[in-house]
């Protein structure tokens, strides 16, 4: 945003917080409920209950630079920026840690099993939890899925960018199933040192045309995913498998699983389908 004096309007509501658009970047404000959103601001629930009655989607808020404050000009609600905490939405993984690839694809899909919620990308839940990466199956979906595997058992070639075009927008919601599935991609993608190449290059390569391409919501998780920022459940979940103190493998999945109505699964088999297509890469 700019430095000075900048207008937004509310662009969406939820329960637990809202987006605010301003041109093609939107800046969510609302609680963490364990979901830390990486272009977001978190405040108490309190705080948020009373901006959530008095505000509406198209309401103008103002930015000042100048001041670092955020308001909302009907309901007369400022945040002051200053006096918050920096908010970190990246991993740092410990010095020497080593990725476990076979371990983590083995963990992930024994935690898989728990999963209640049918994805929206498009598989059944049976499909995802016996998806052999690699394979190709008889629809489309499936033949994409084998094509983007075995590339991304090629790191060091670039990736056809319609492989990923394919994945781009493809579902409903605020979040389309298949973004869910690319960021979760990317992910691991940062994780491994692999942000260069990739889902994550090729996304980096397709900047320009997002915003034709899928939803304003997806395009700043994008956005943010292309340098490394991520939502908190999914930086928990690895911190988990790097076995990091104080971050439960069953814990942090449940967390993850339980956004939205798909987008958690979708992220937890992006997750998956990177490590299950990458654990097999010389050096790993």
């Amino acid at each position: 945003m700019s430095q000075t004096r900048s207008l937004g309007v509310v662009h969406s509501i939820f329960t637990n917080g809202l987006n605010i658009s301003f041109g093609d970047y939107l800046v969510f404000v609302g609680t963490e409920y364990g979901n830390g959103v990486p272009f977001g601001i978190h405040i108490e629930s309190y705080l948020y209950d009373r901006l959530a009655a008095e505000t509406f989607i198209g309401e103008v808020v103002e930015w000042n630079g100048l001041r670092k404050r955020l308001s909302f000009v009907n309901c007369n609600v400022h945040i002051h920026i200053l006096l918050m905490q920096e908010f970190h939405c990246r991993l740092e993984p410990p010095p020497g840690t080593a990725p476990d690839l076979n371990g983590w694809a083995a963990r992930l899909g024994e935690m898989a099993v728990r999963i209640t919620k049918e994805p929206g990308l498009g598989l059944s839940l049976e499909s995802i939890l016996s998806w052999p990466a690699g394979t190709e199956g008889d629809s489309e979906l499936e033949r994409q899925l084998a094509s983007l595997s075995q590339a991304l058992k090629t790191p060091n070639l670039p990736l056809d960018t319609s492989l990923v075009k394919y994945f781009i927008g493809r579902g409903q919601g605020l979040t389309p199933s298949g973004d869910d599935f690319l960021v979760g991609i990317m992910a691991i993608e940062h994780l491994l040192g692999l942000a260069d190449s990739g889902v994550s290059r090729t996304v980096r390569l397709l900047l320009q045309e997002l915003t034709a391409l899928t939803t304003q919501v997806s395009v700043n998780y994008y956005y943010s995913a292309c340098p490394g920022d991520f939502s908190t459940v999914i930086l928990d979940l690895l911190a988990s498998l790097l076995e990091m103190p104080d971050f439960d493998l069953e814990e942090c999945a449940e967390a993850l699983l339980n956004v939205g109505s798909t987008s958690g699964v979708d992220t937890y088999f992006g997750l998956w389908f990177a490590i299950l297509s990458y654990k097999n890469v010389i050096g790993f």
